[in-house]
């Protein structure tokens, strides 16, 4: 009888391949690296929690063994461990997709504080690591033959190296989301998923999270490290309600004639130009406030549930 480890073994092998095995500078090796987390979602949110950590961790050993002890910690740190944080807490409580988030922006924050206070005692601390580190591969991408680099590209390099934790971690927690997303579908549409799909239009940032958006807020008016800290824990922090936007949107959409037809065209408004990100997390700050949907009535029933 098949309790399911054959499904790990399989899995753990996969993810690991995924990561490590594709040629990591060609974009279709990008590609599959993106996809590791994935089979380990569709052991724990099929199988259970228990099947997918014992997944991330097969992974985590095999890679150990197989490649070094660093990359055992960067996966264990970036995939094993992110992933079942959100399968325990989607098991724990599974009709509160909210907590899905926290627990999303919280593994987003976590890398952020522990390379700044990592890096702190080198000059300049994050801050200038990055710097170091980054500066010379965005200068040699635009680097002409005289050497030379156009006058505005010193402006972009300091936007980028100032953001640049709060991009990476923020796009690498959504890249989480959506192979979990992917997991689940996957699983439903097979008939294979223990849980309820999370409703999205359900999410509403708690209003604690407006503290925690101020004070971060606040604390980027400081200069130093402490300010390049908060600098980069205000996206973070900002998640939560760019969510809770999107989940009003979904909520209202909703009672549209087309649906289908305006979510697309709101989520390749997202894809192509990125700033409507900025106003749905406004409108999910406010409406963590006022609470529309909660006025109004229960969201209509997501398709497909």
């Amino acid at each position: 009888m098949n309790s399911g480890w054959l499904q790990v073994g399989a899995a753990a092998a996969t993810s690991a391949l995924l990561l490590f095995g594709a040629q990591p500078d060609s974009p279709s090796g990008m590609v599959l690296a993106v996809l590791a987390p994935l089979p380990l979602f569709v052991v724990g949110l099929w199988w259970g929690l228990f099947h997918g950590a014992a997944t991330g961790a097969a992974a985590t050993i095999a890679i150990l063994f197989a490649v070094s002890l660093e990359a055992g910690i960067y996966y264990a740190a970036v995939n094993a461990v992110p992933a079942a944080l959100l399968m325990w807490q989607a098991e724990r409580e599974p009709g509160k997709p909210v907590r899905l988030v926290l627990t999303l922006a919280a593994c987003a924050a976590v890398p952020i504080v522990a390379a700044a206070f990592f890096f702190s005692g080198h000059d300049g601390g994050l801050e200038g690591v990055i710097q170091e580190r980054l500066s010379p591969l965005l200068n040699a991408a635009v680097t002409d033959r005289a050497g030379t680099t156009p006058p505005q590209w010193a402006s972009f390099i300091e936007t980028i190296v100032g953001l640049f934790p709060a991009l990476a971690s923020t796009f690498w927690a959504l890249l989480i989301a959506v192979n979990g997303a992917l997991a689940q579908g996957l699983l439903r549409r097979f008939g294979k998923n223990r849980l309820p799909t999370p409703d999205i239009a359900a999410i509403l940032a708690p209003r604690w999270m407006l503290a925690v958006f101020g004070a971060t807020a606040a604390l980027s008016m400081m200069s130093g490290g402490f300010g390049y800290l908060a600098d980069n824990l205000l996206p973070v922090a900002s998640l939560p309600f760019f969510l809770g936007g999107l989940a009003l949107a979904h909520w209202v959409l909703r009672r549209s004639g087309a649906p289908g037809l305006w979510l697309g065209l709101l989520y390749g408004l997202l894809i192509v130009f990125g700033w409507p990100a900025v106003i749905l997390m406004l409108i999910g700050l406010i409406d963590t406030i006022f609470d529309f949907r909660g006025r109004a009535g229960p969201p209509s029933a997501p398709p497909g549930t």
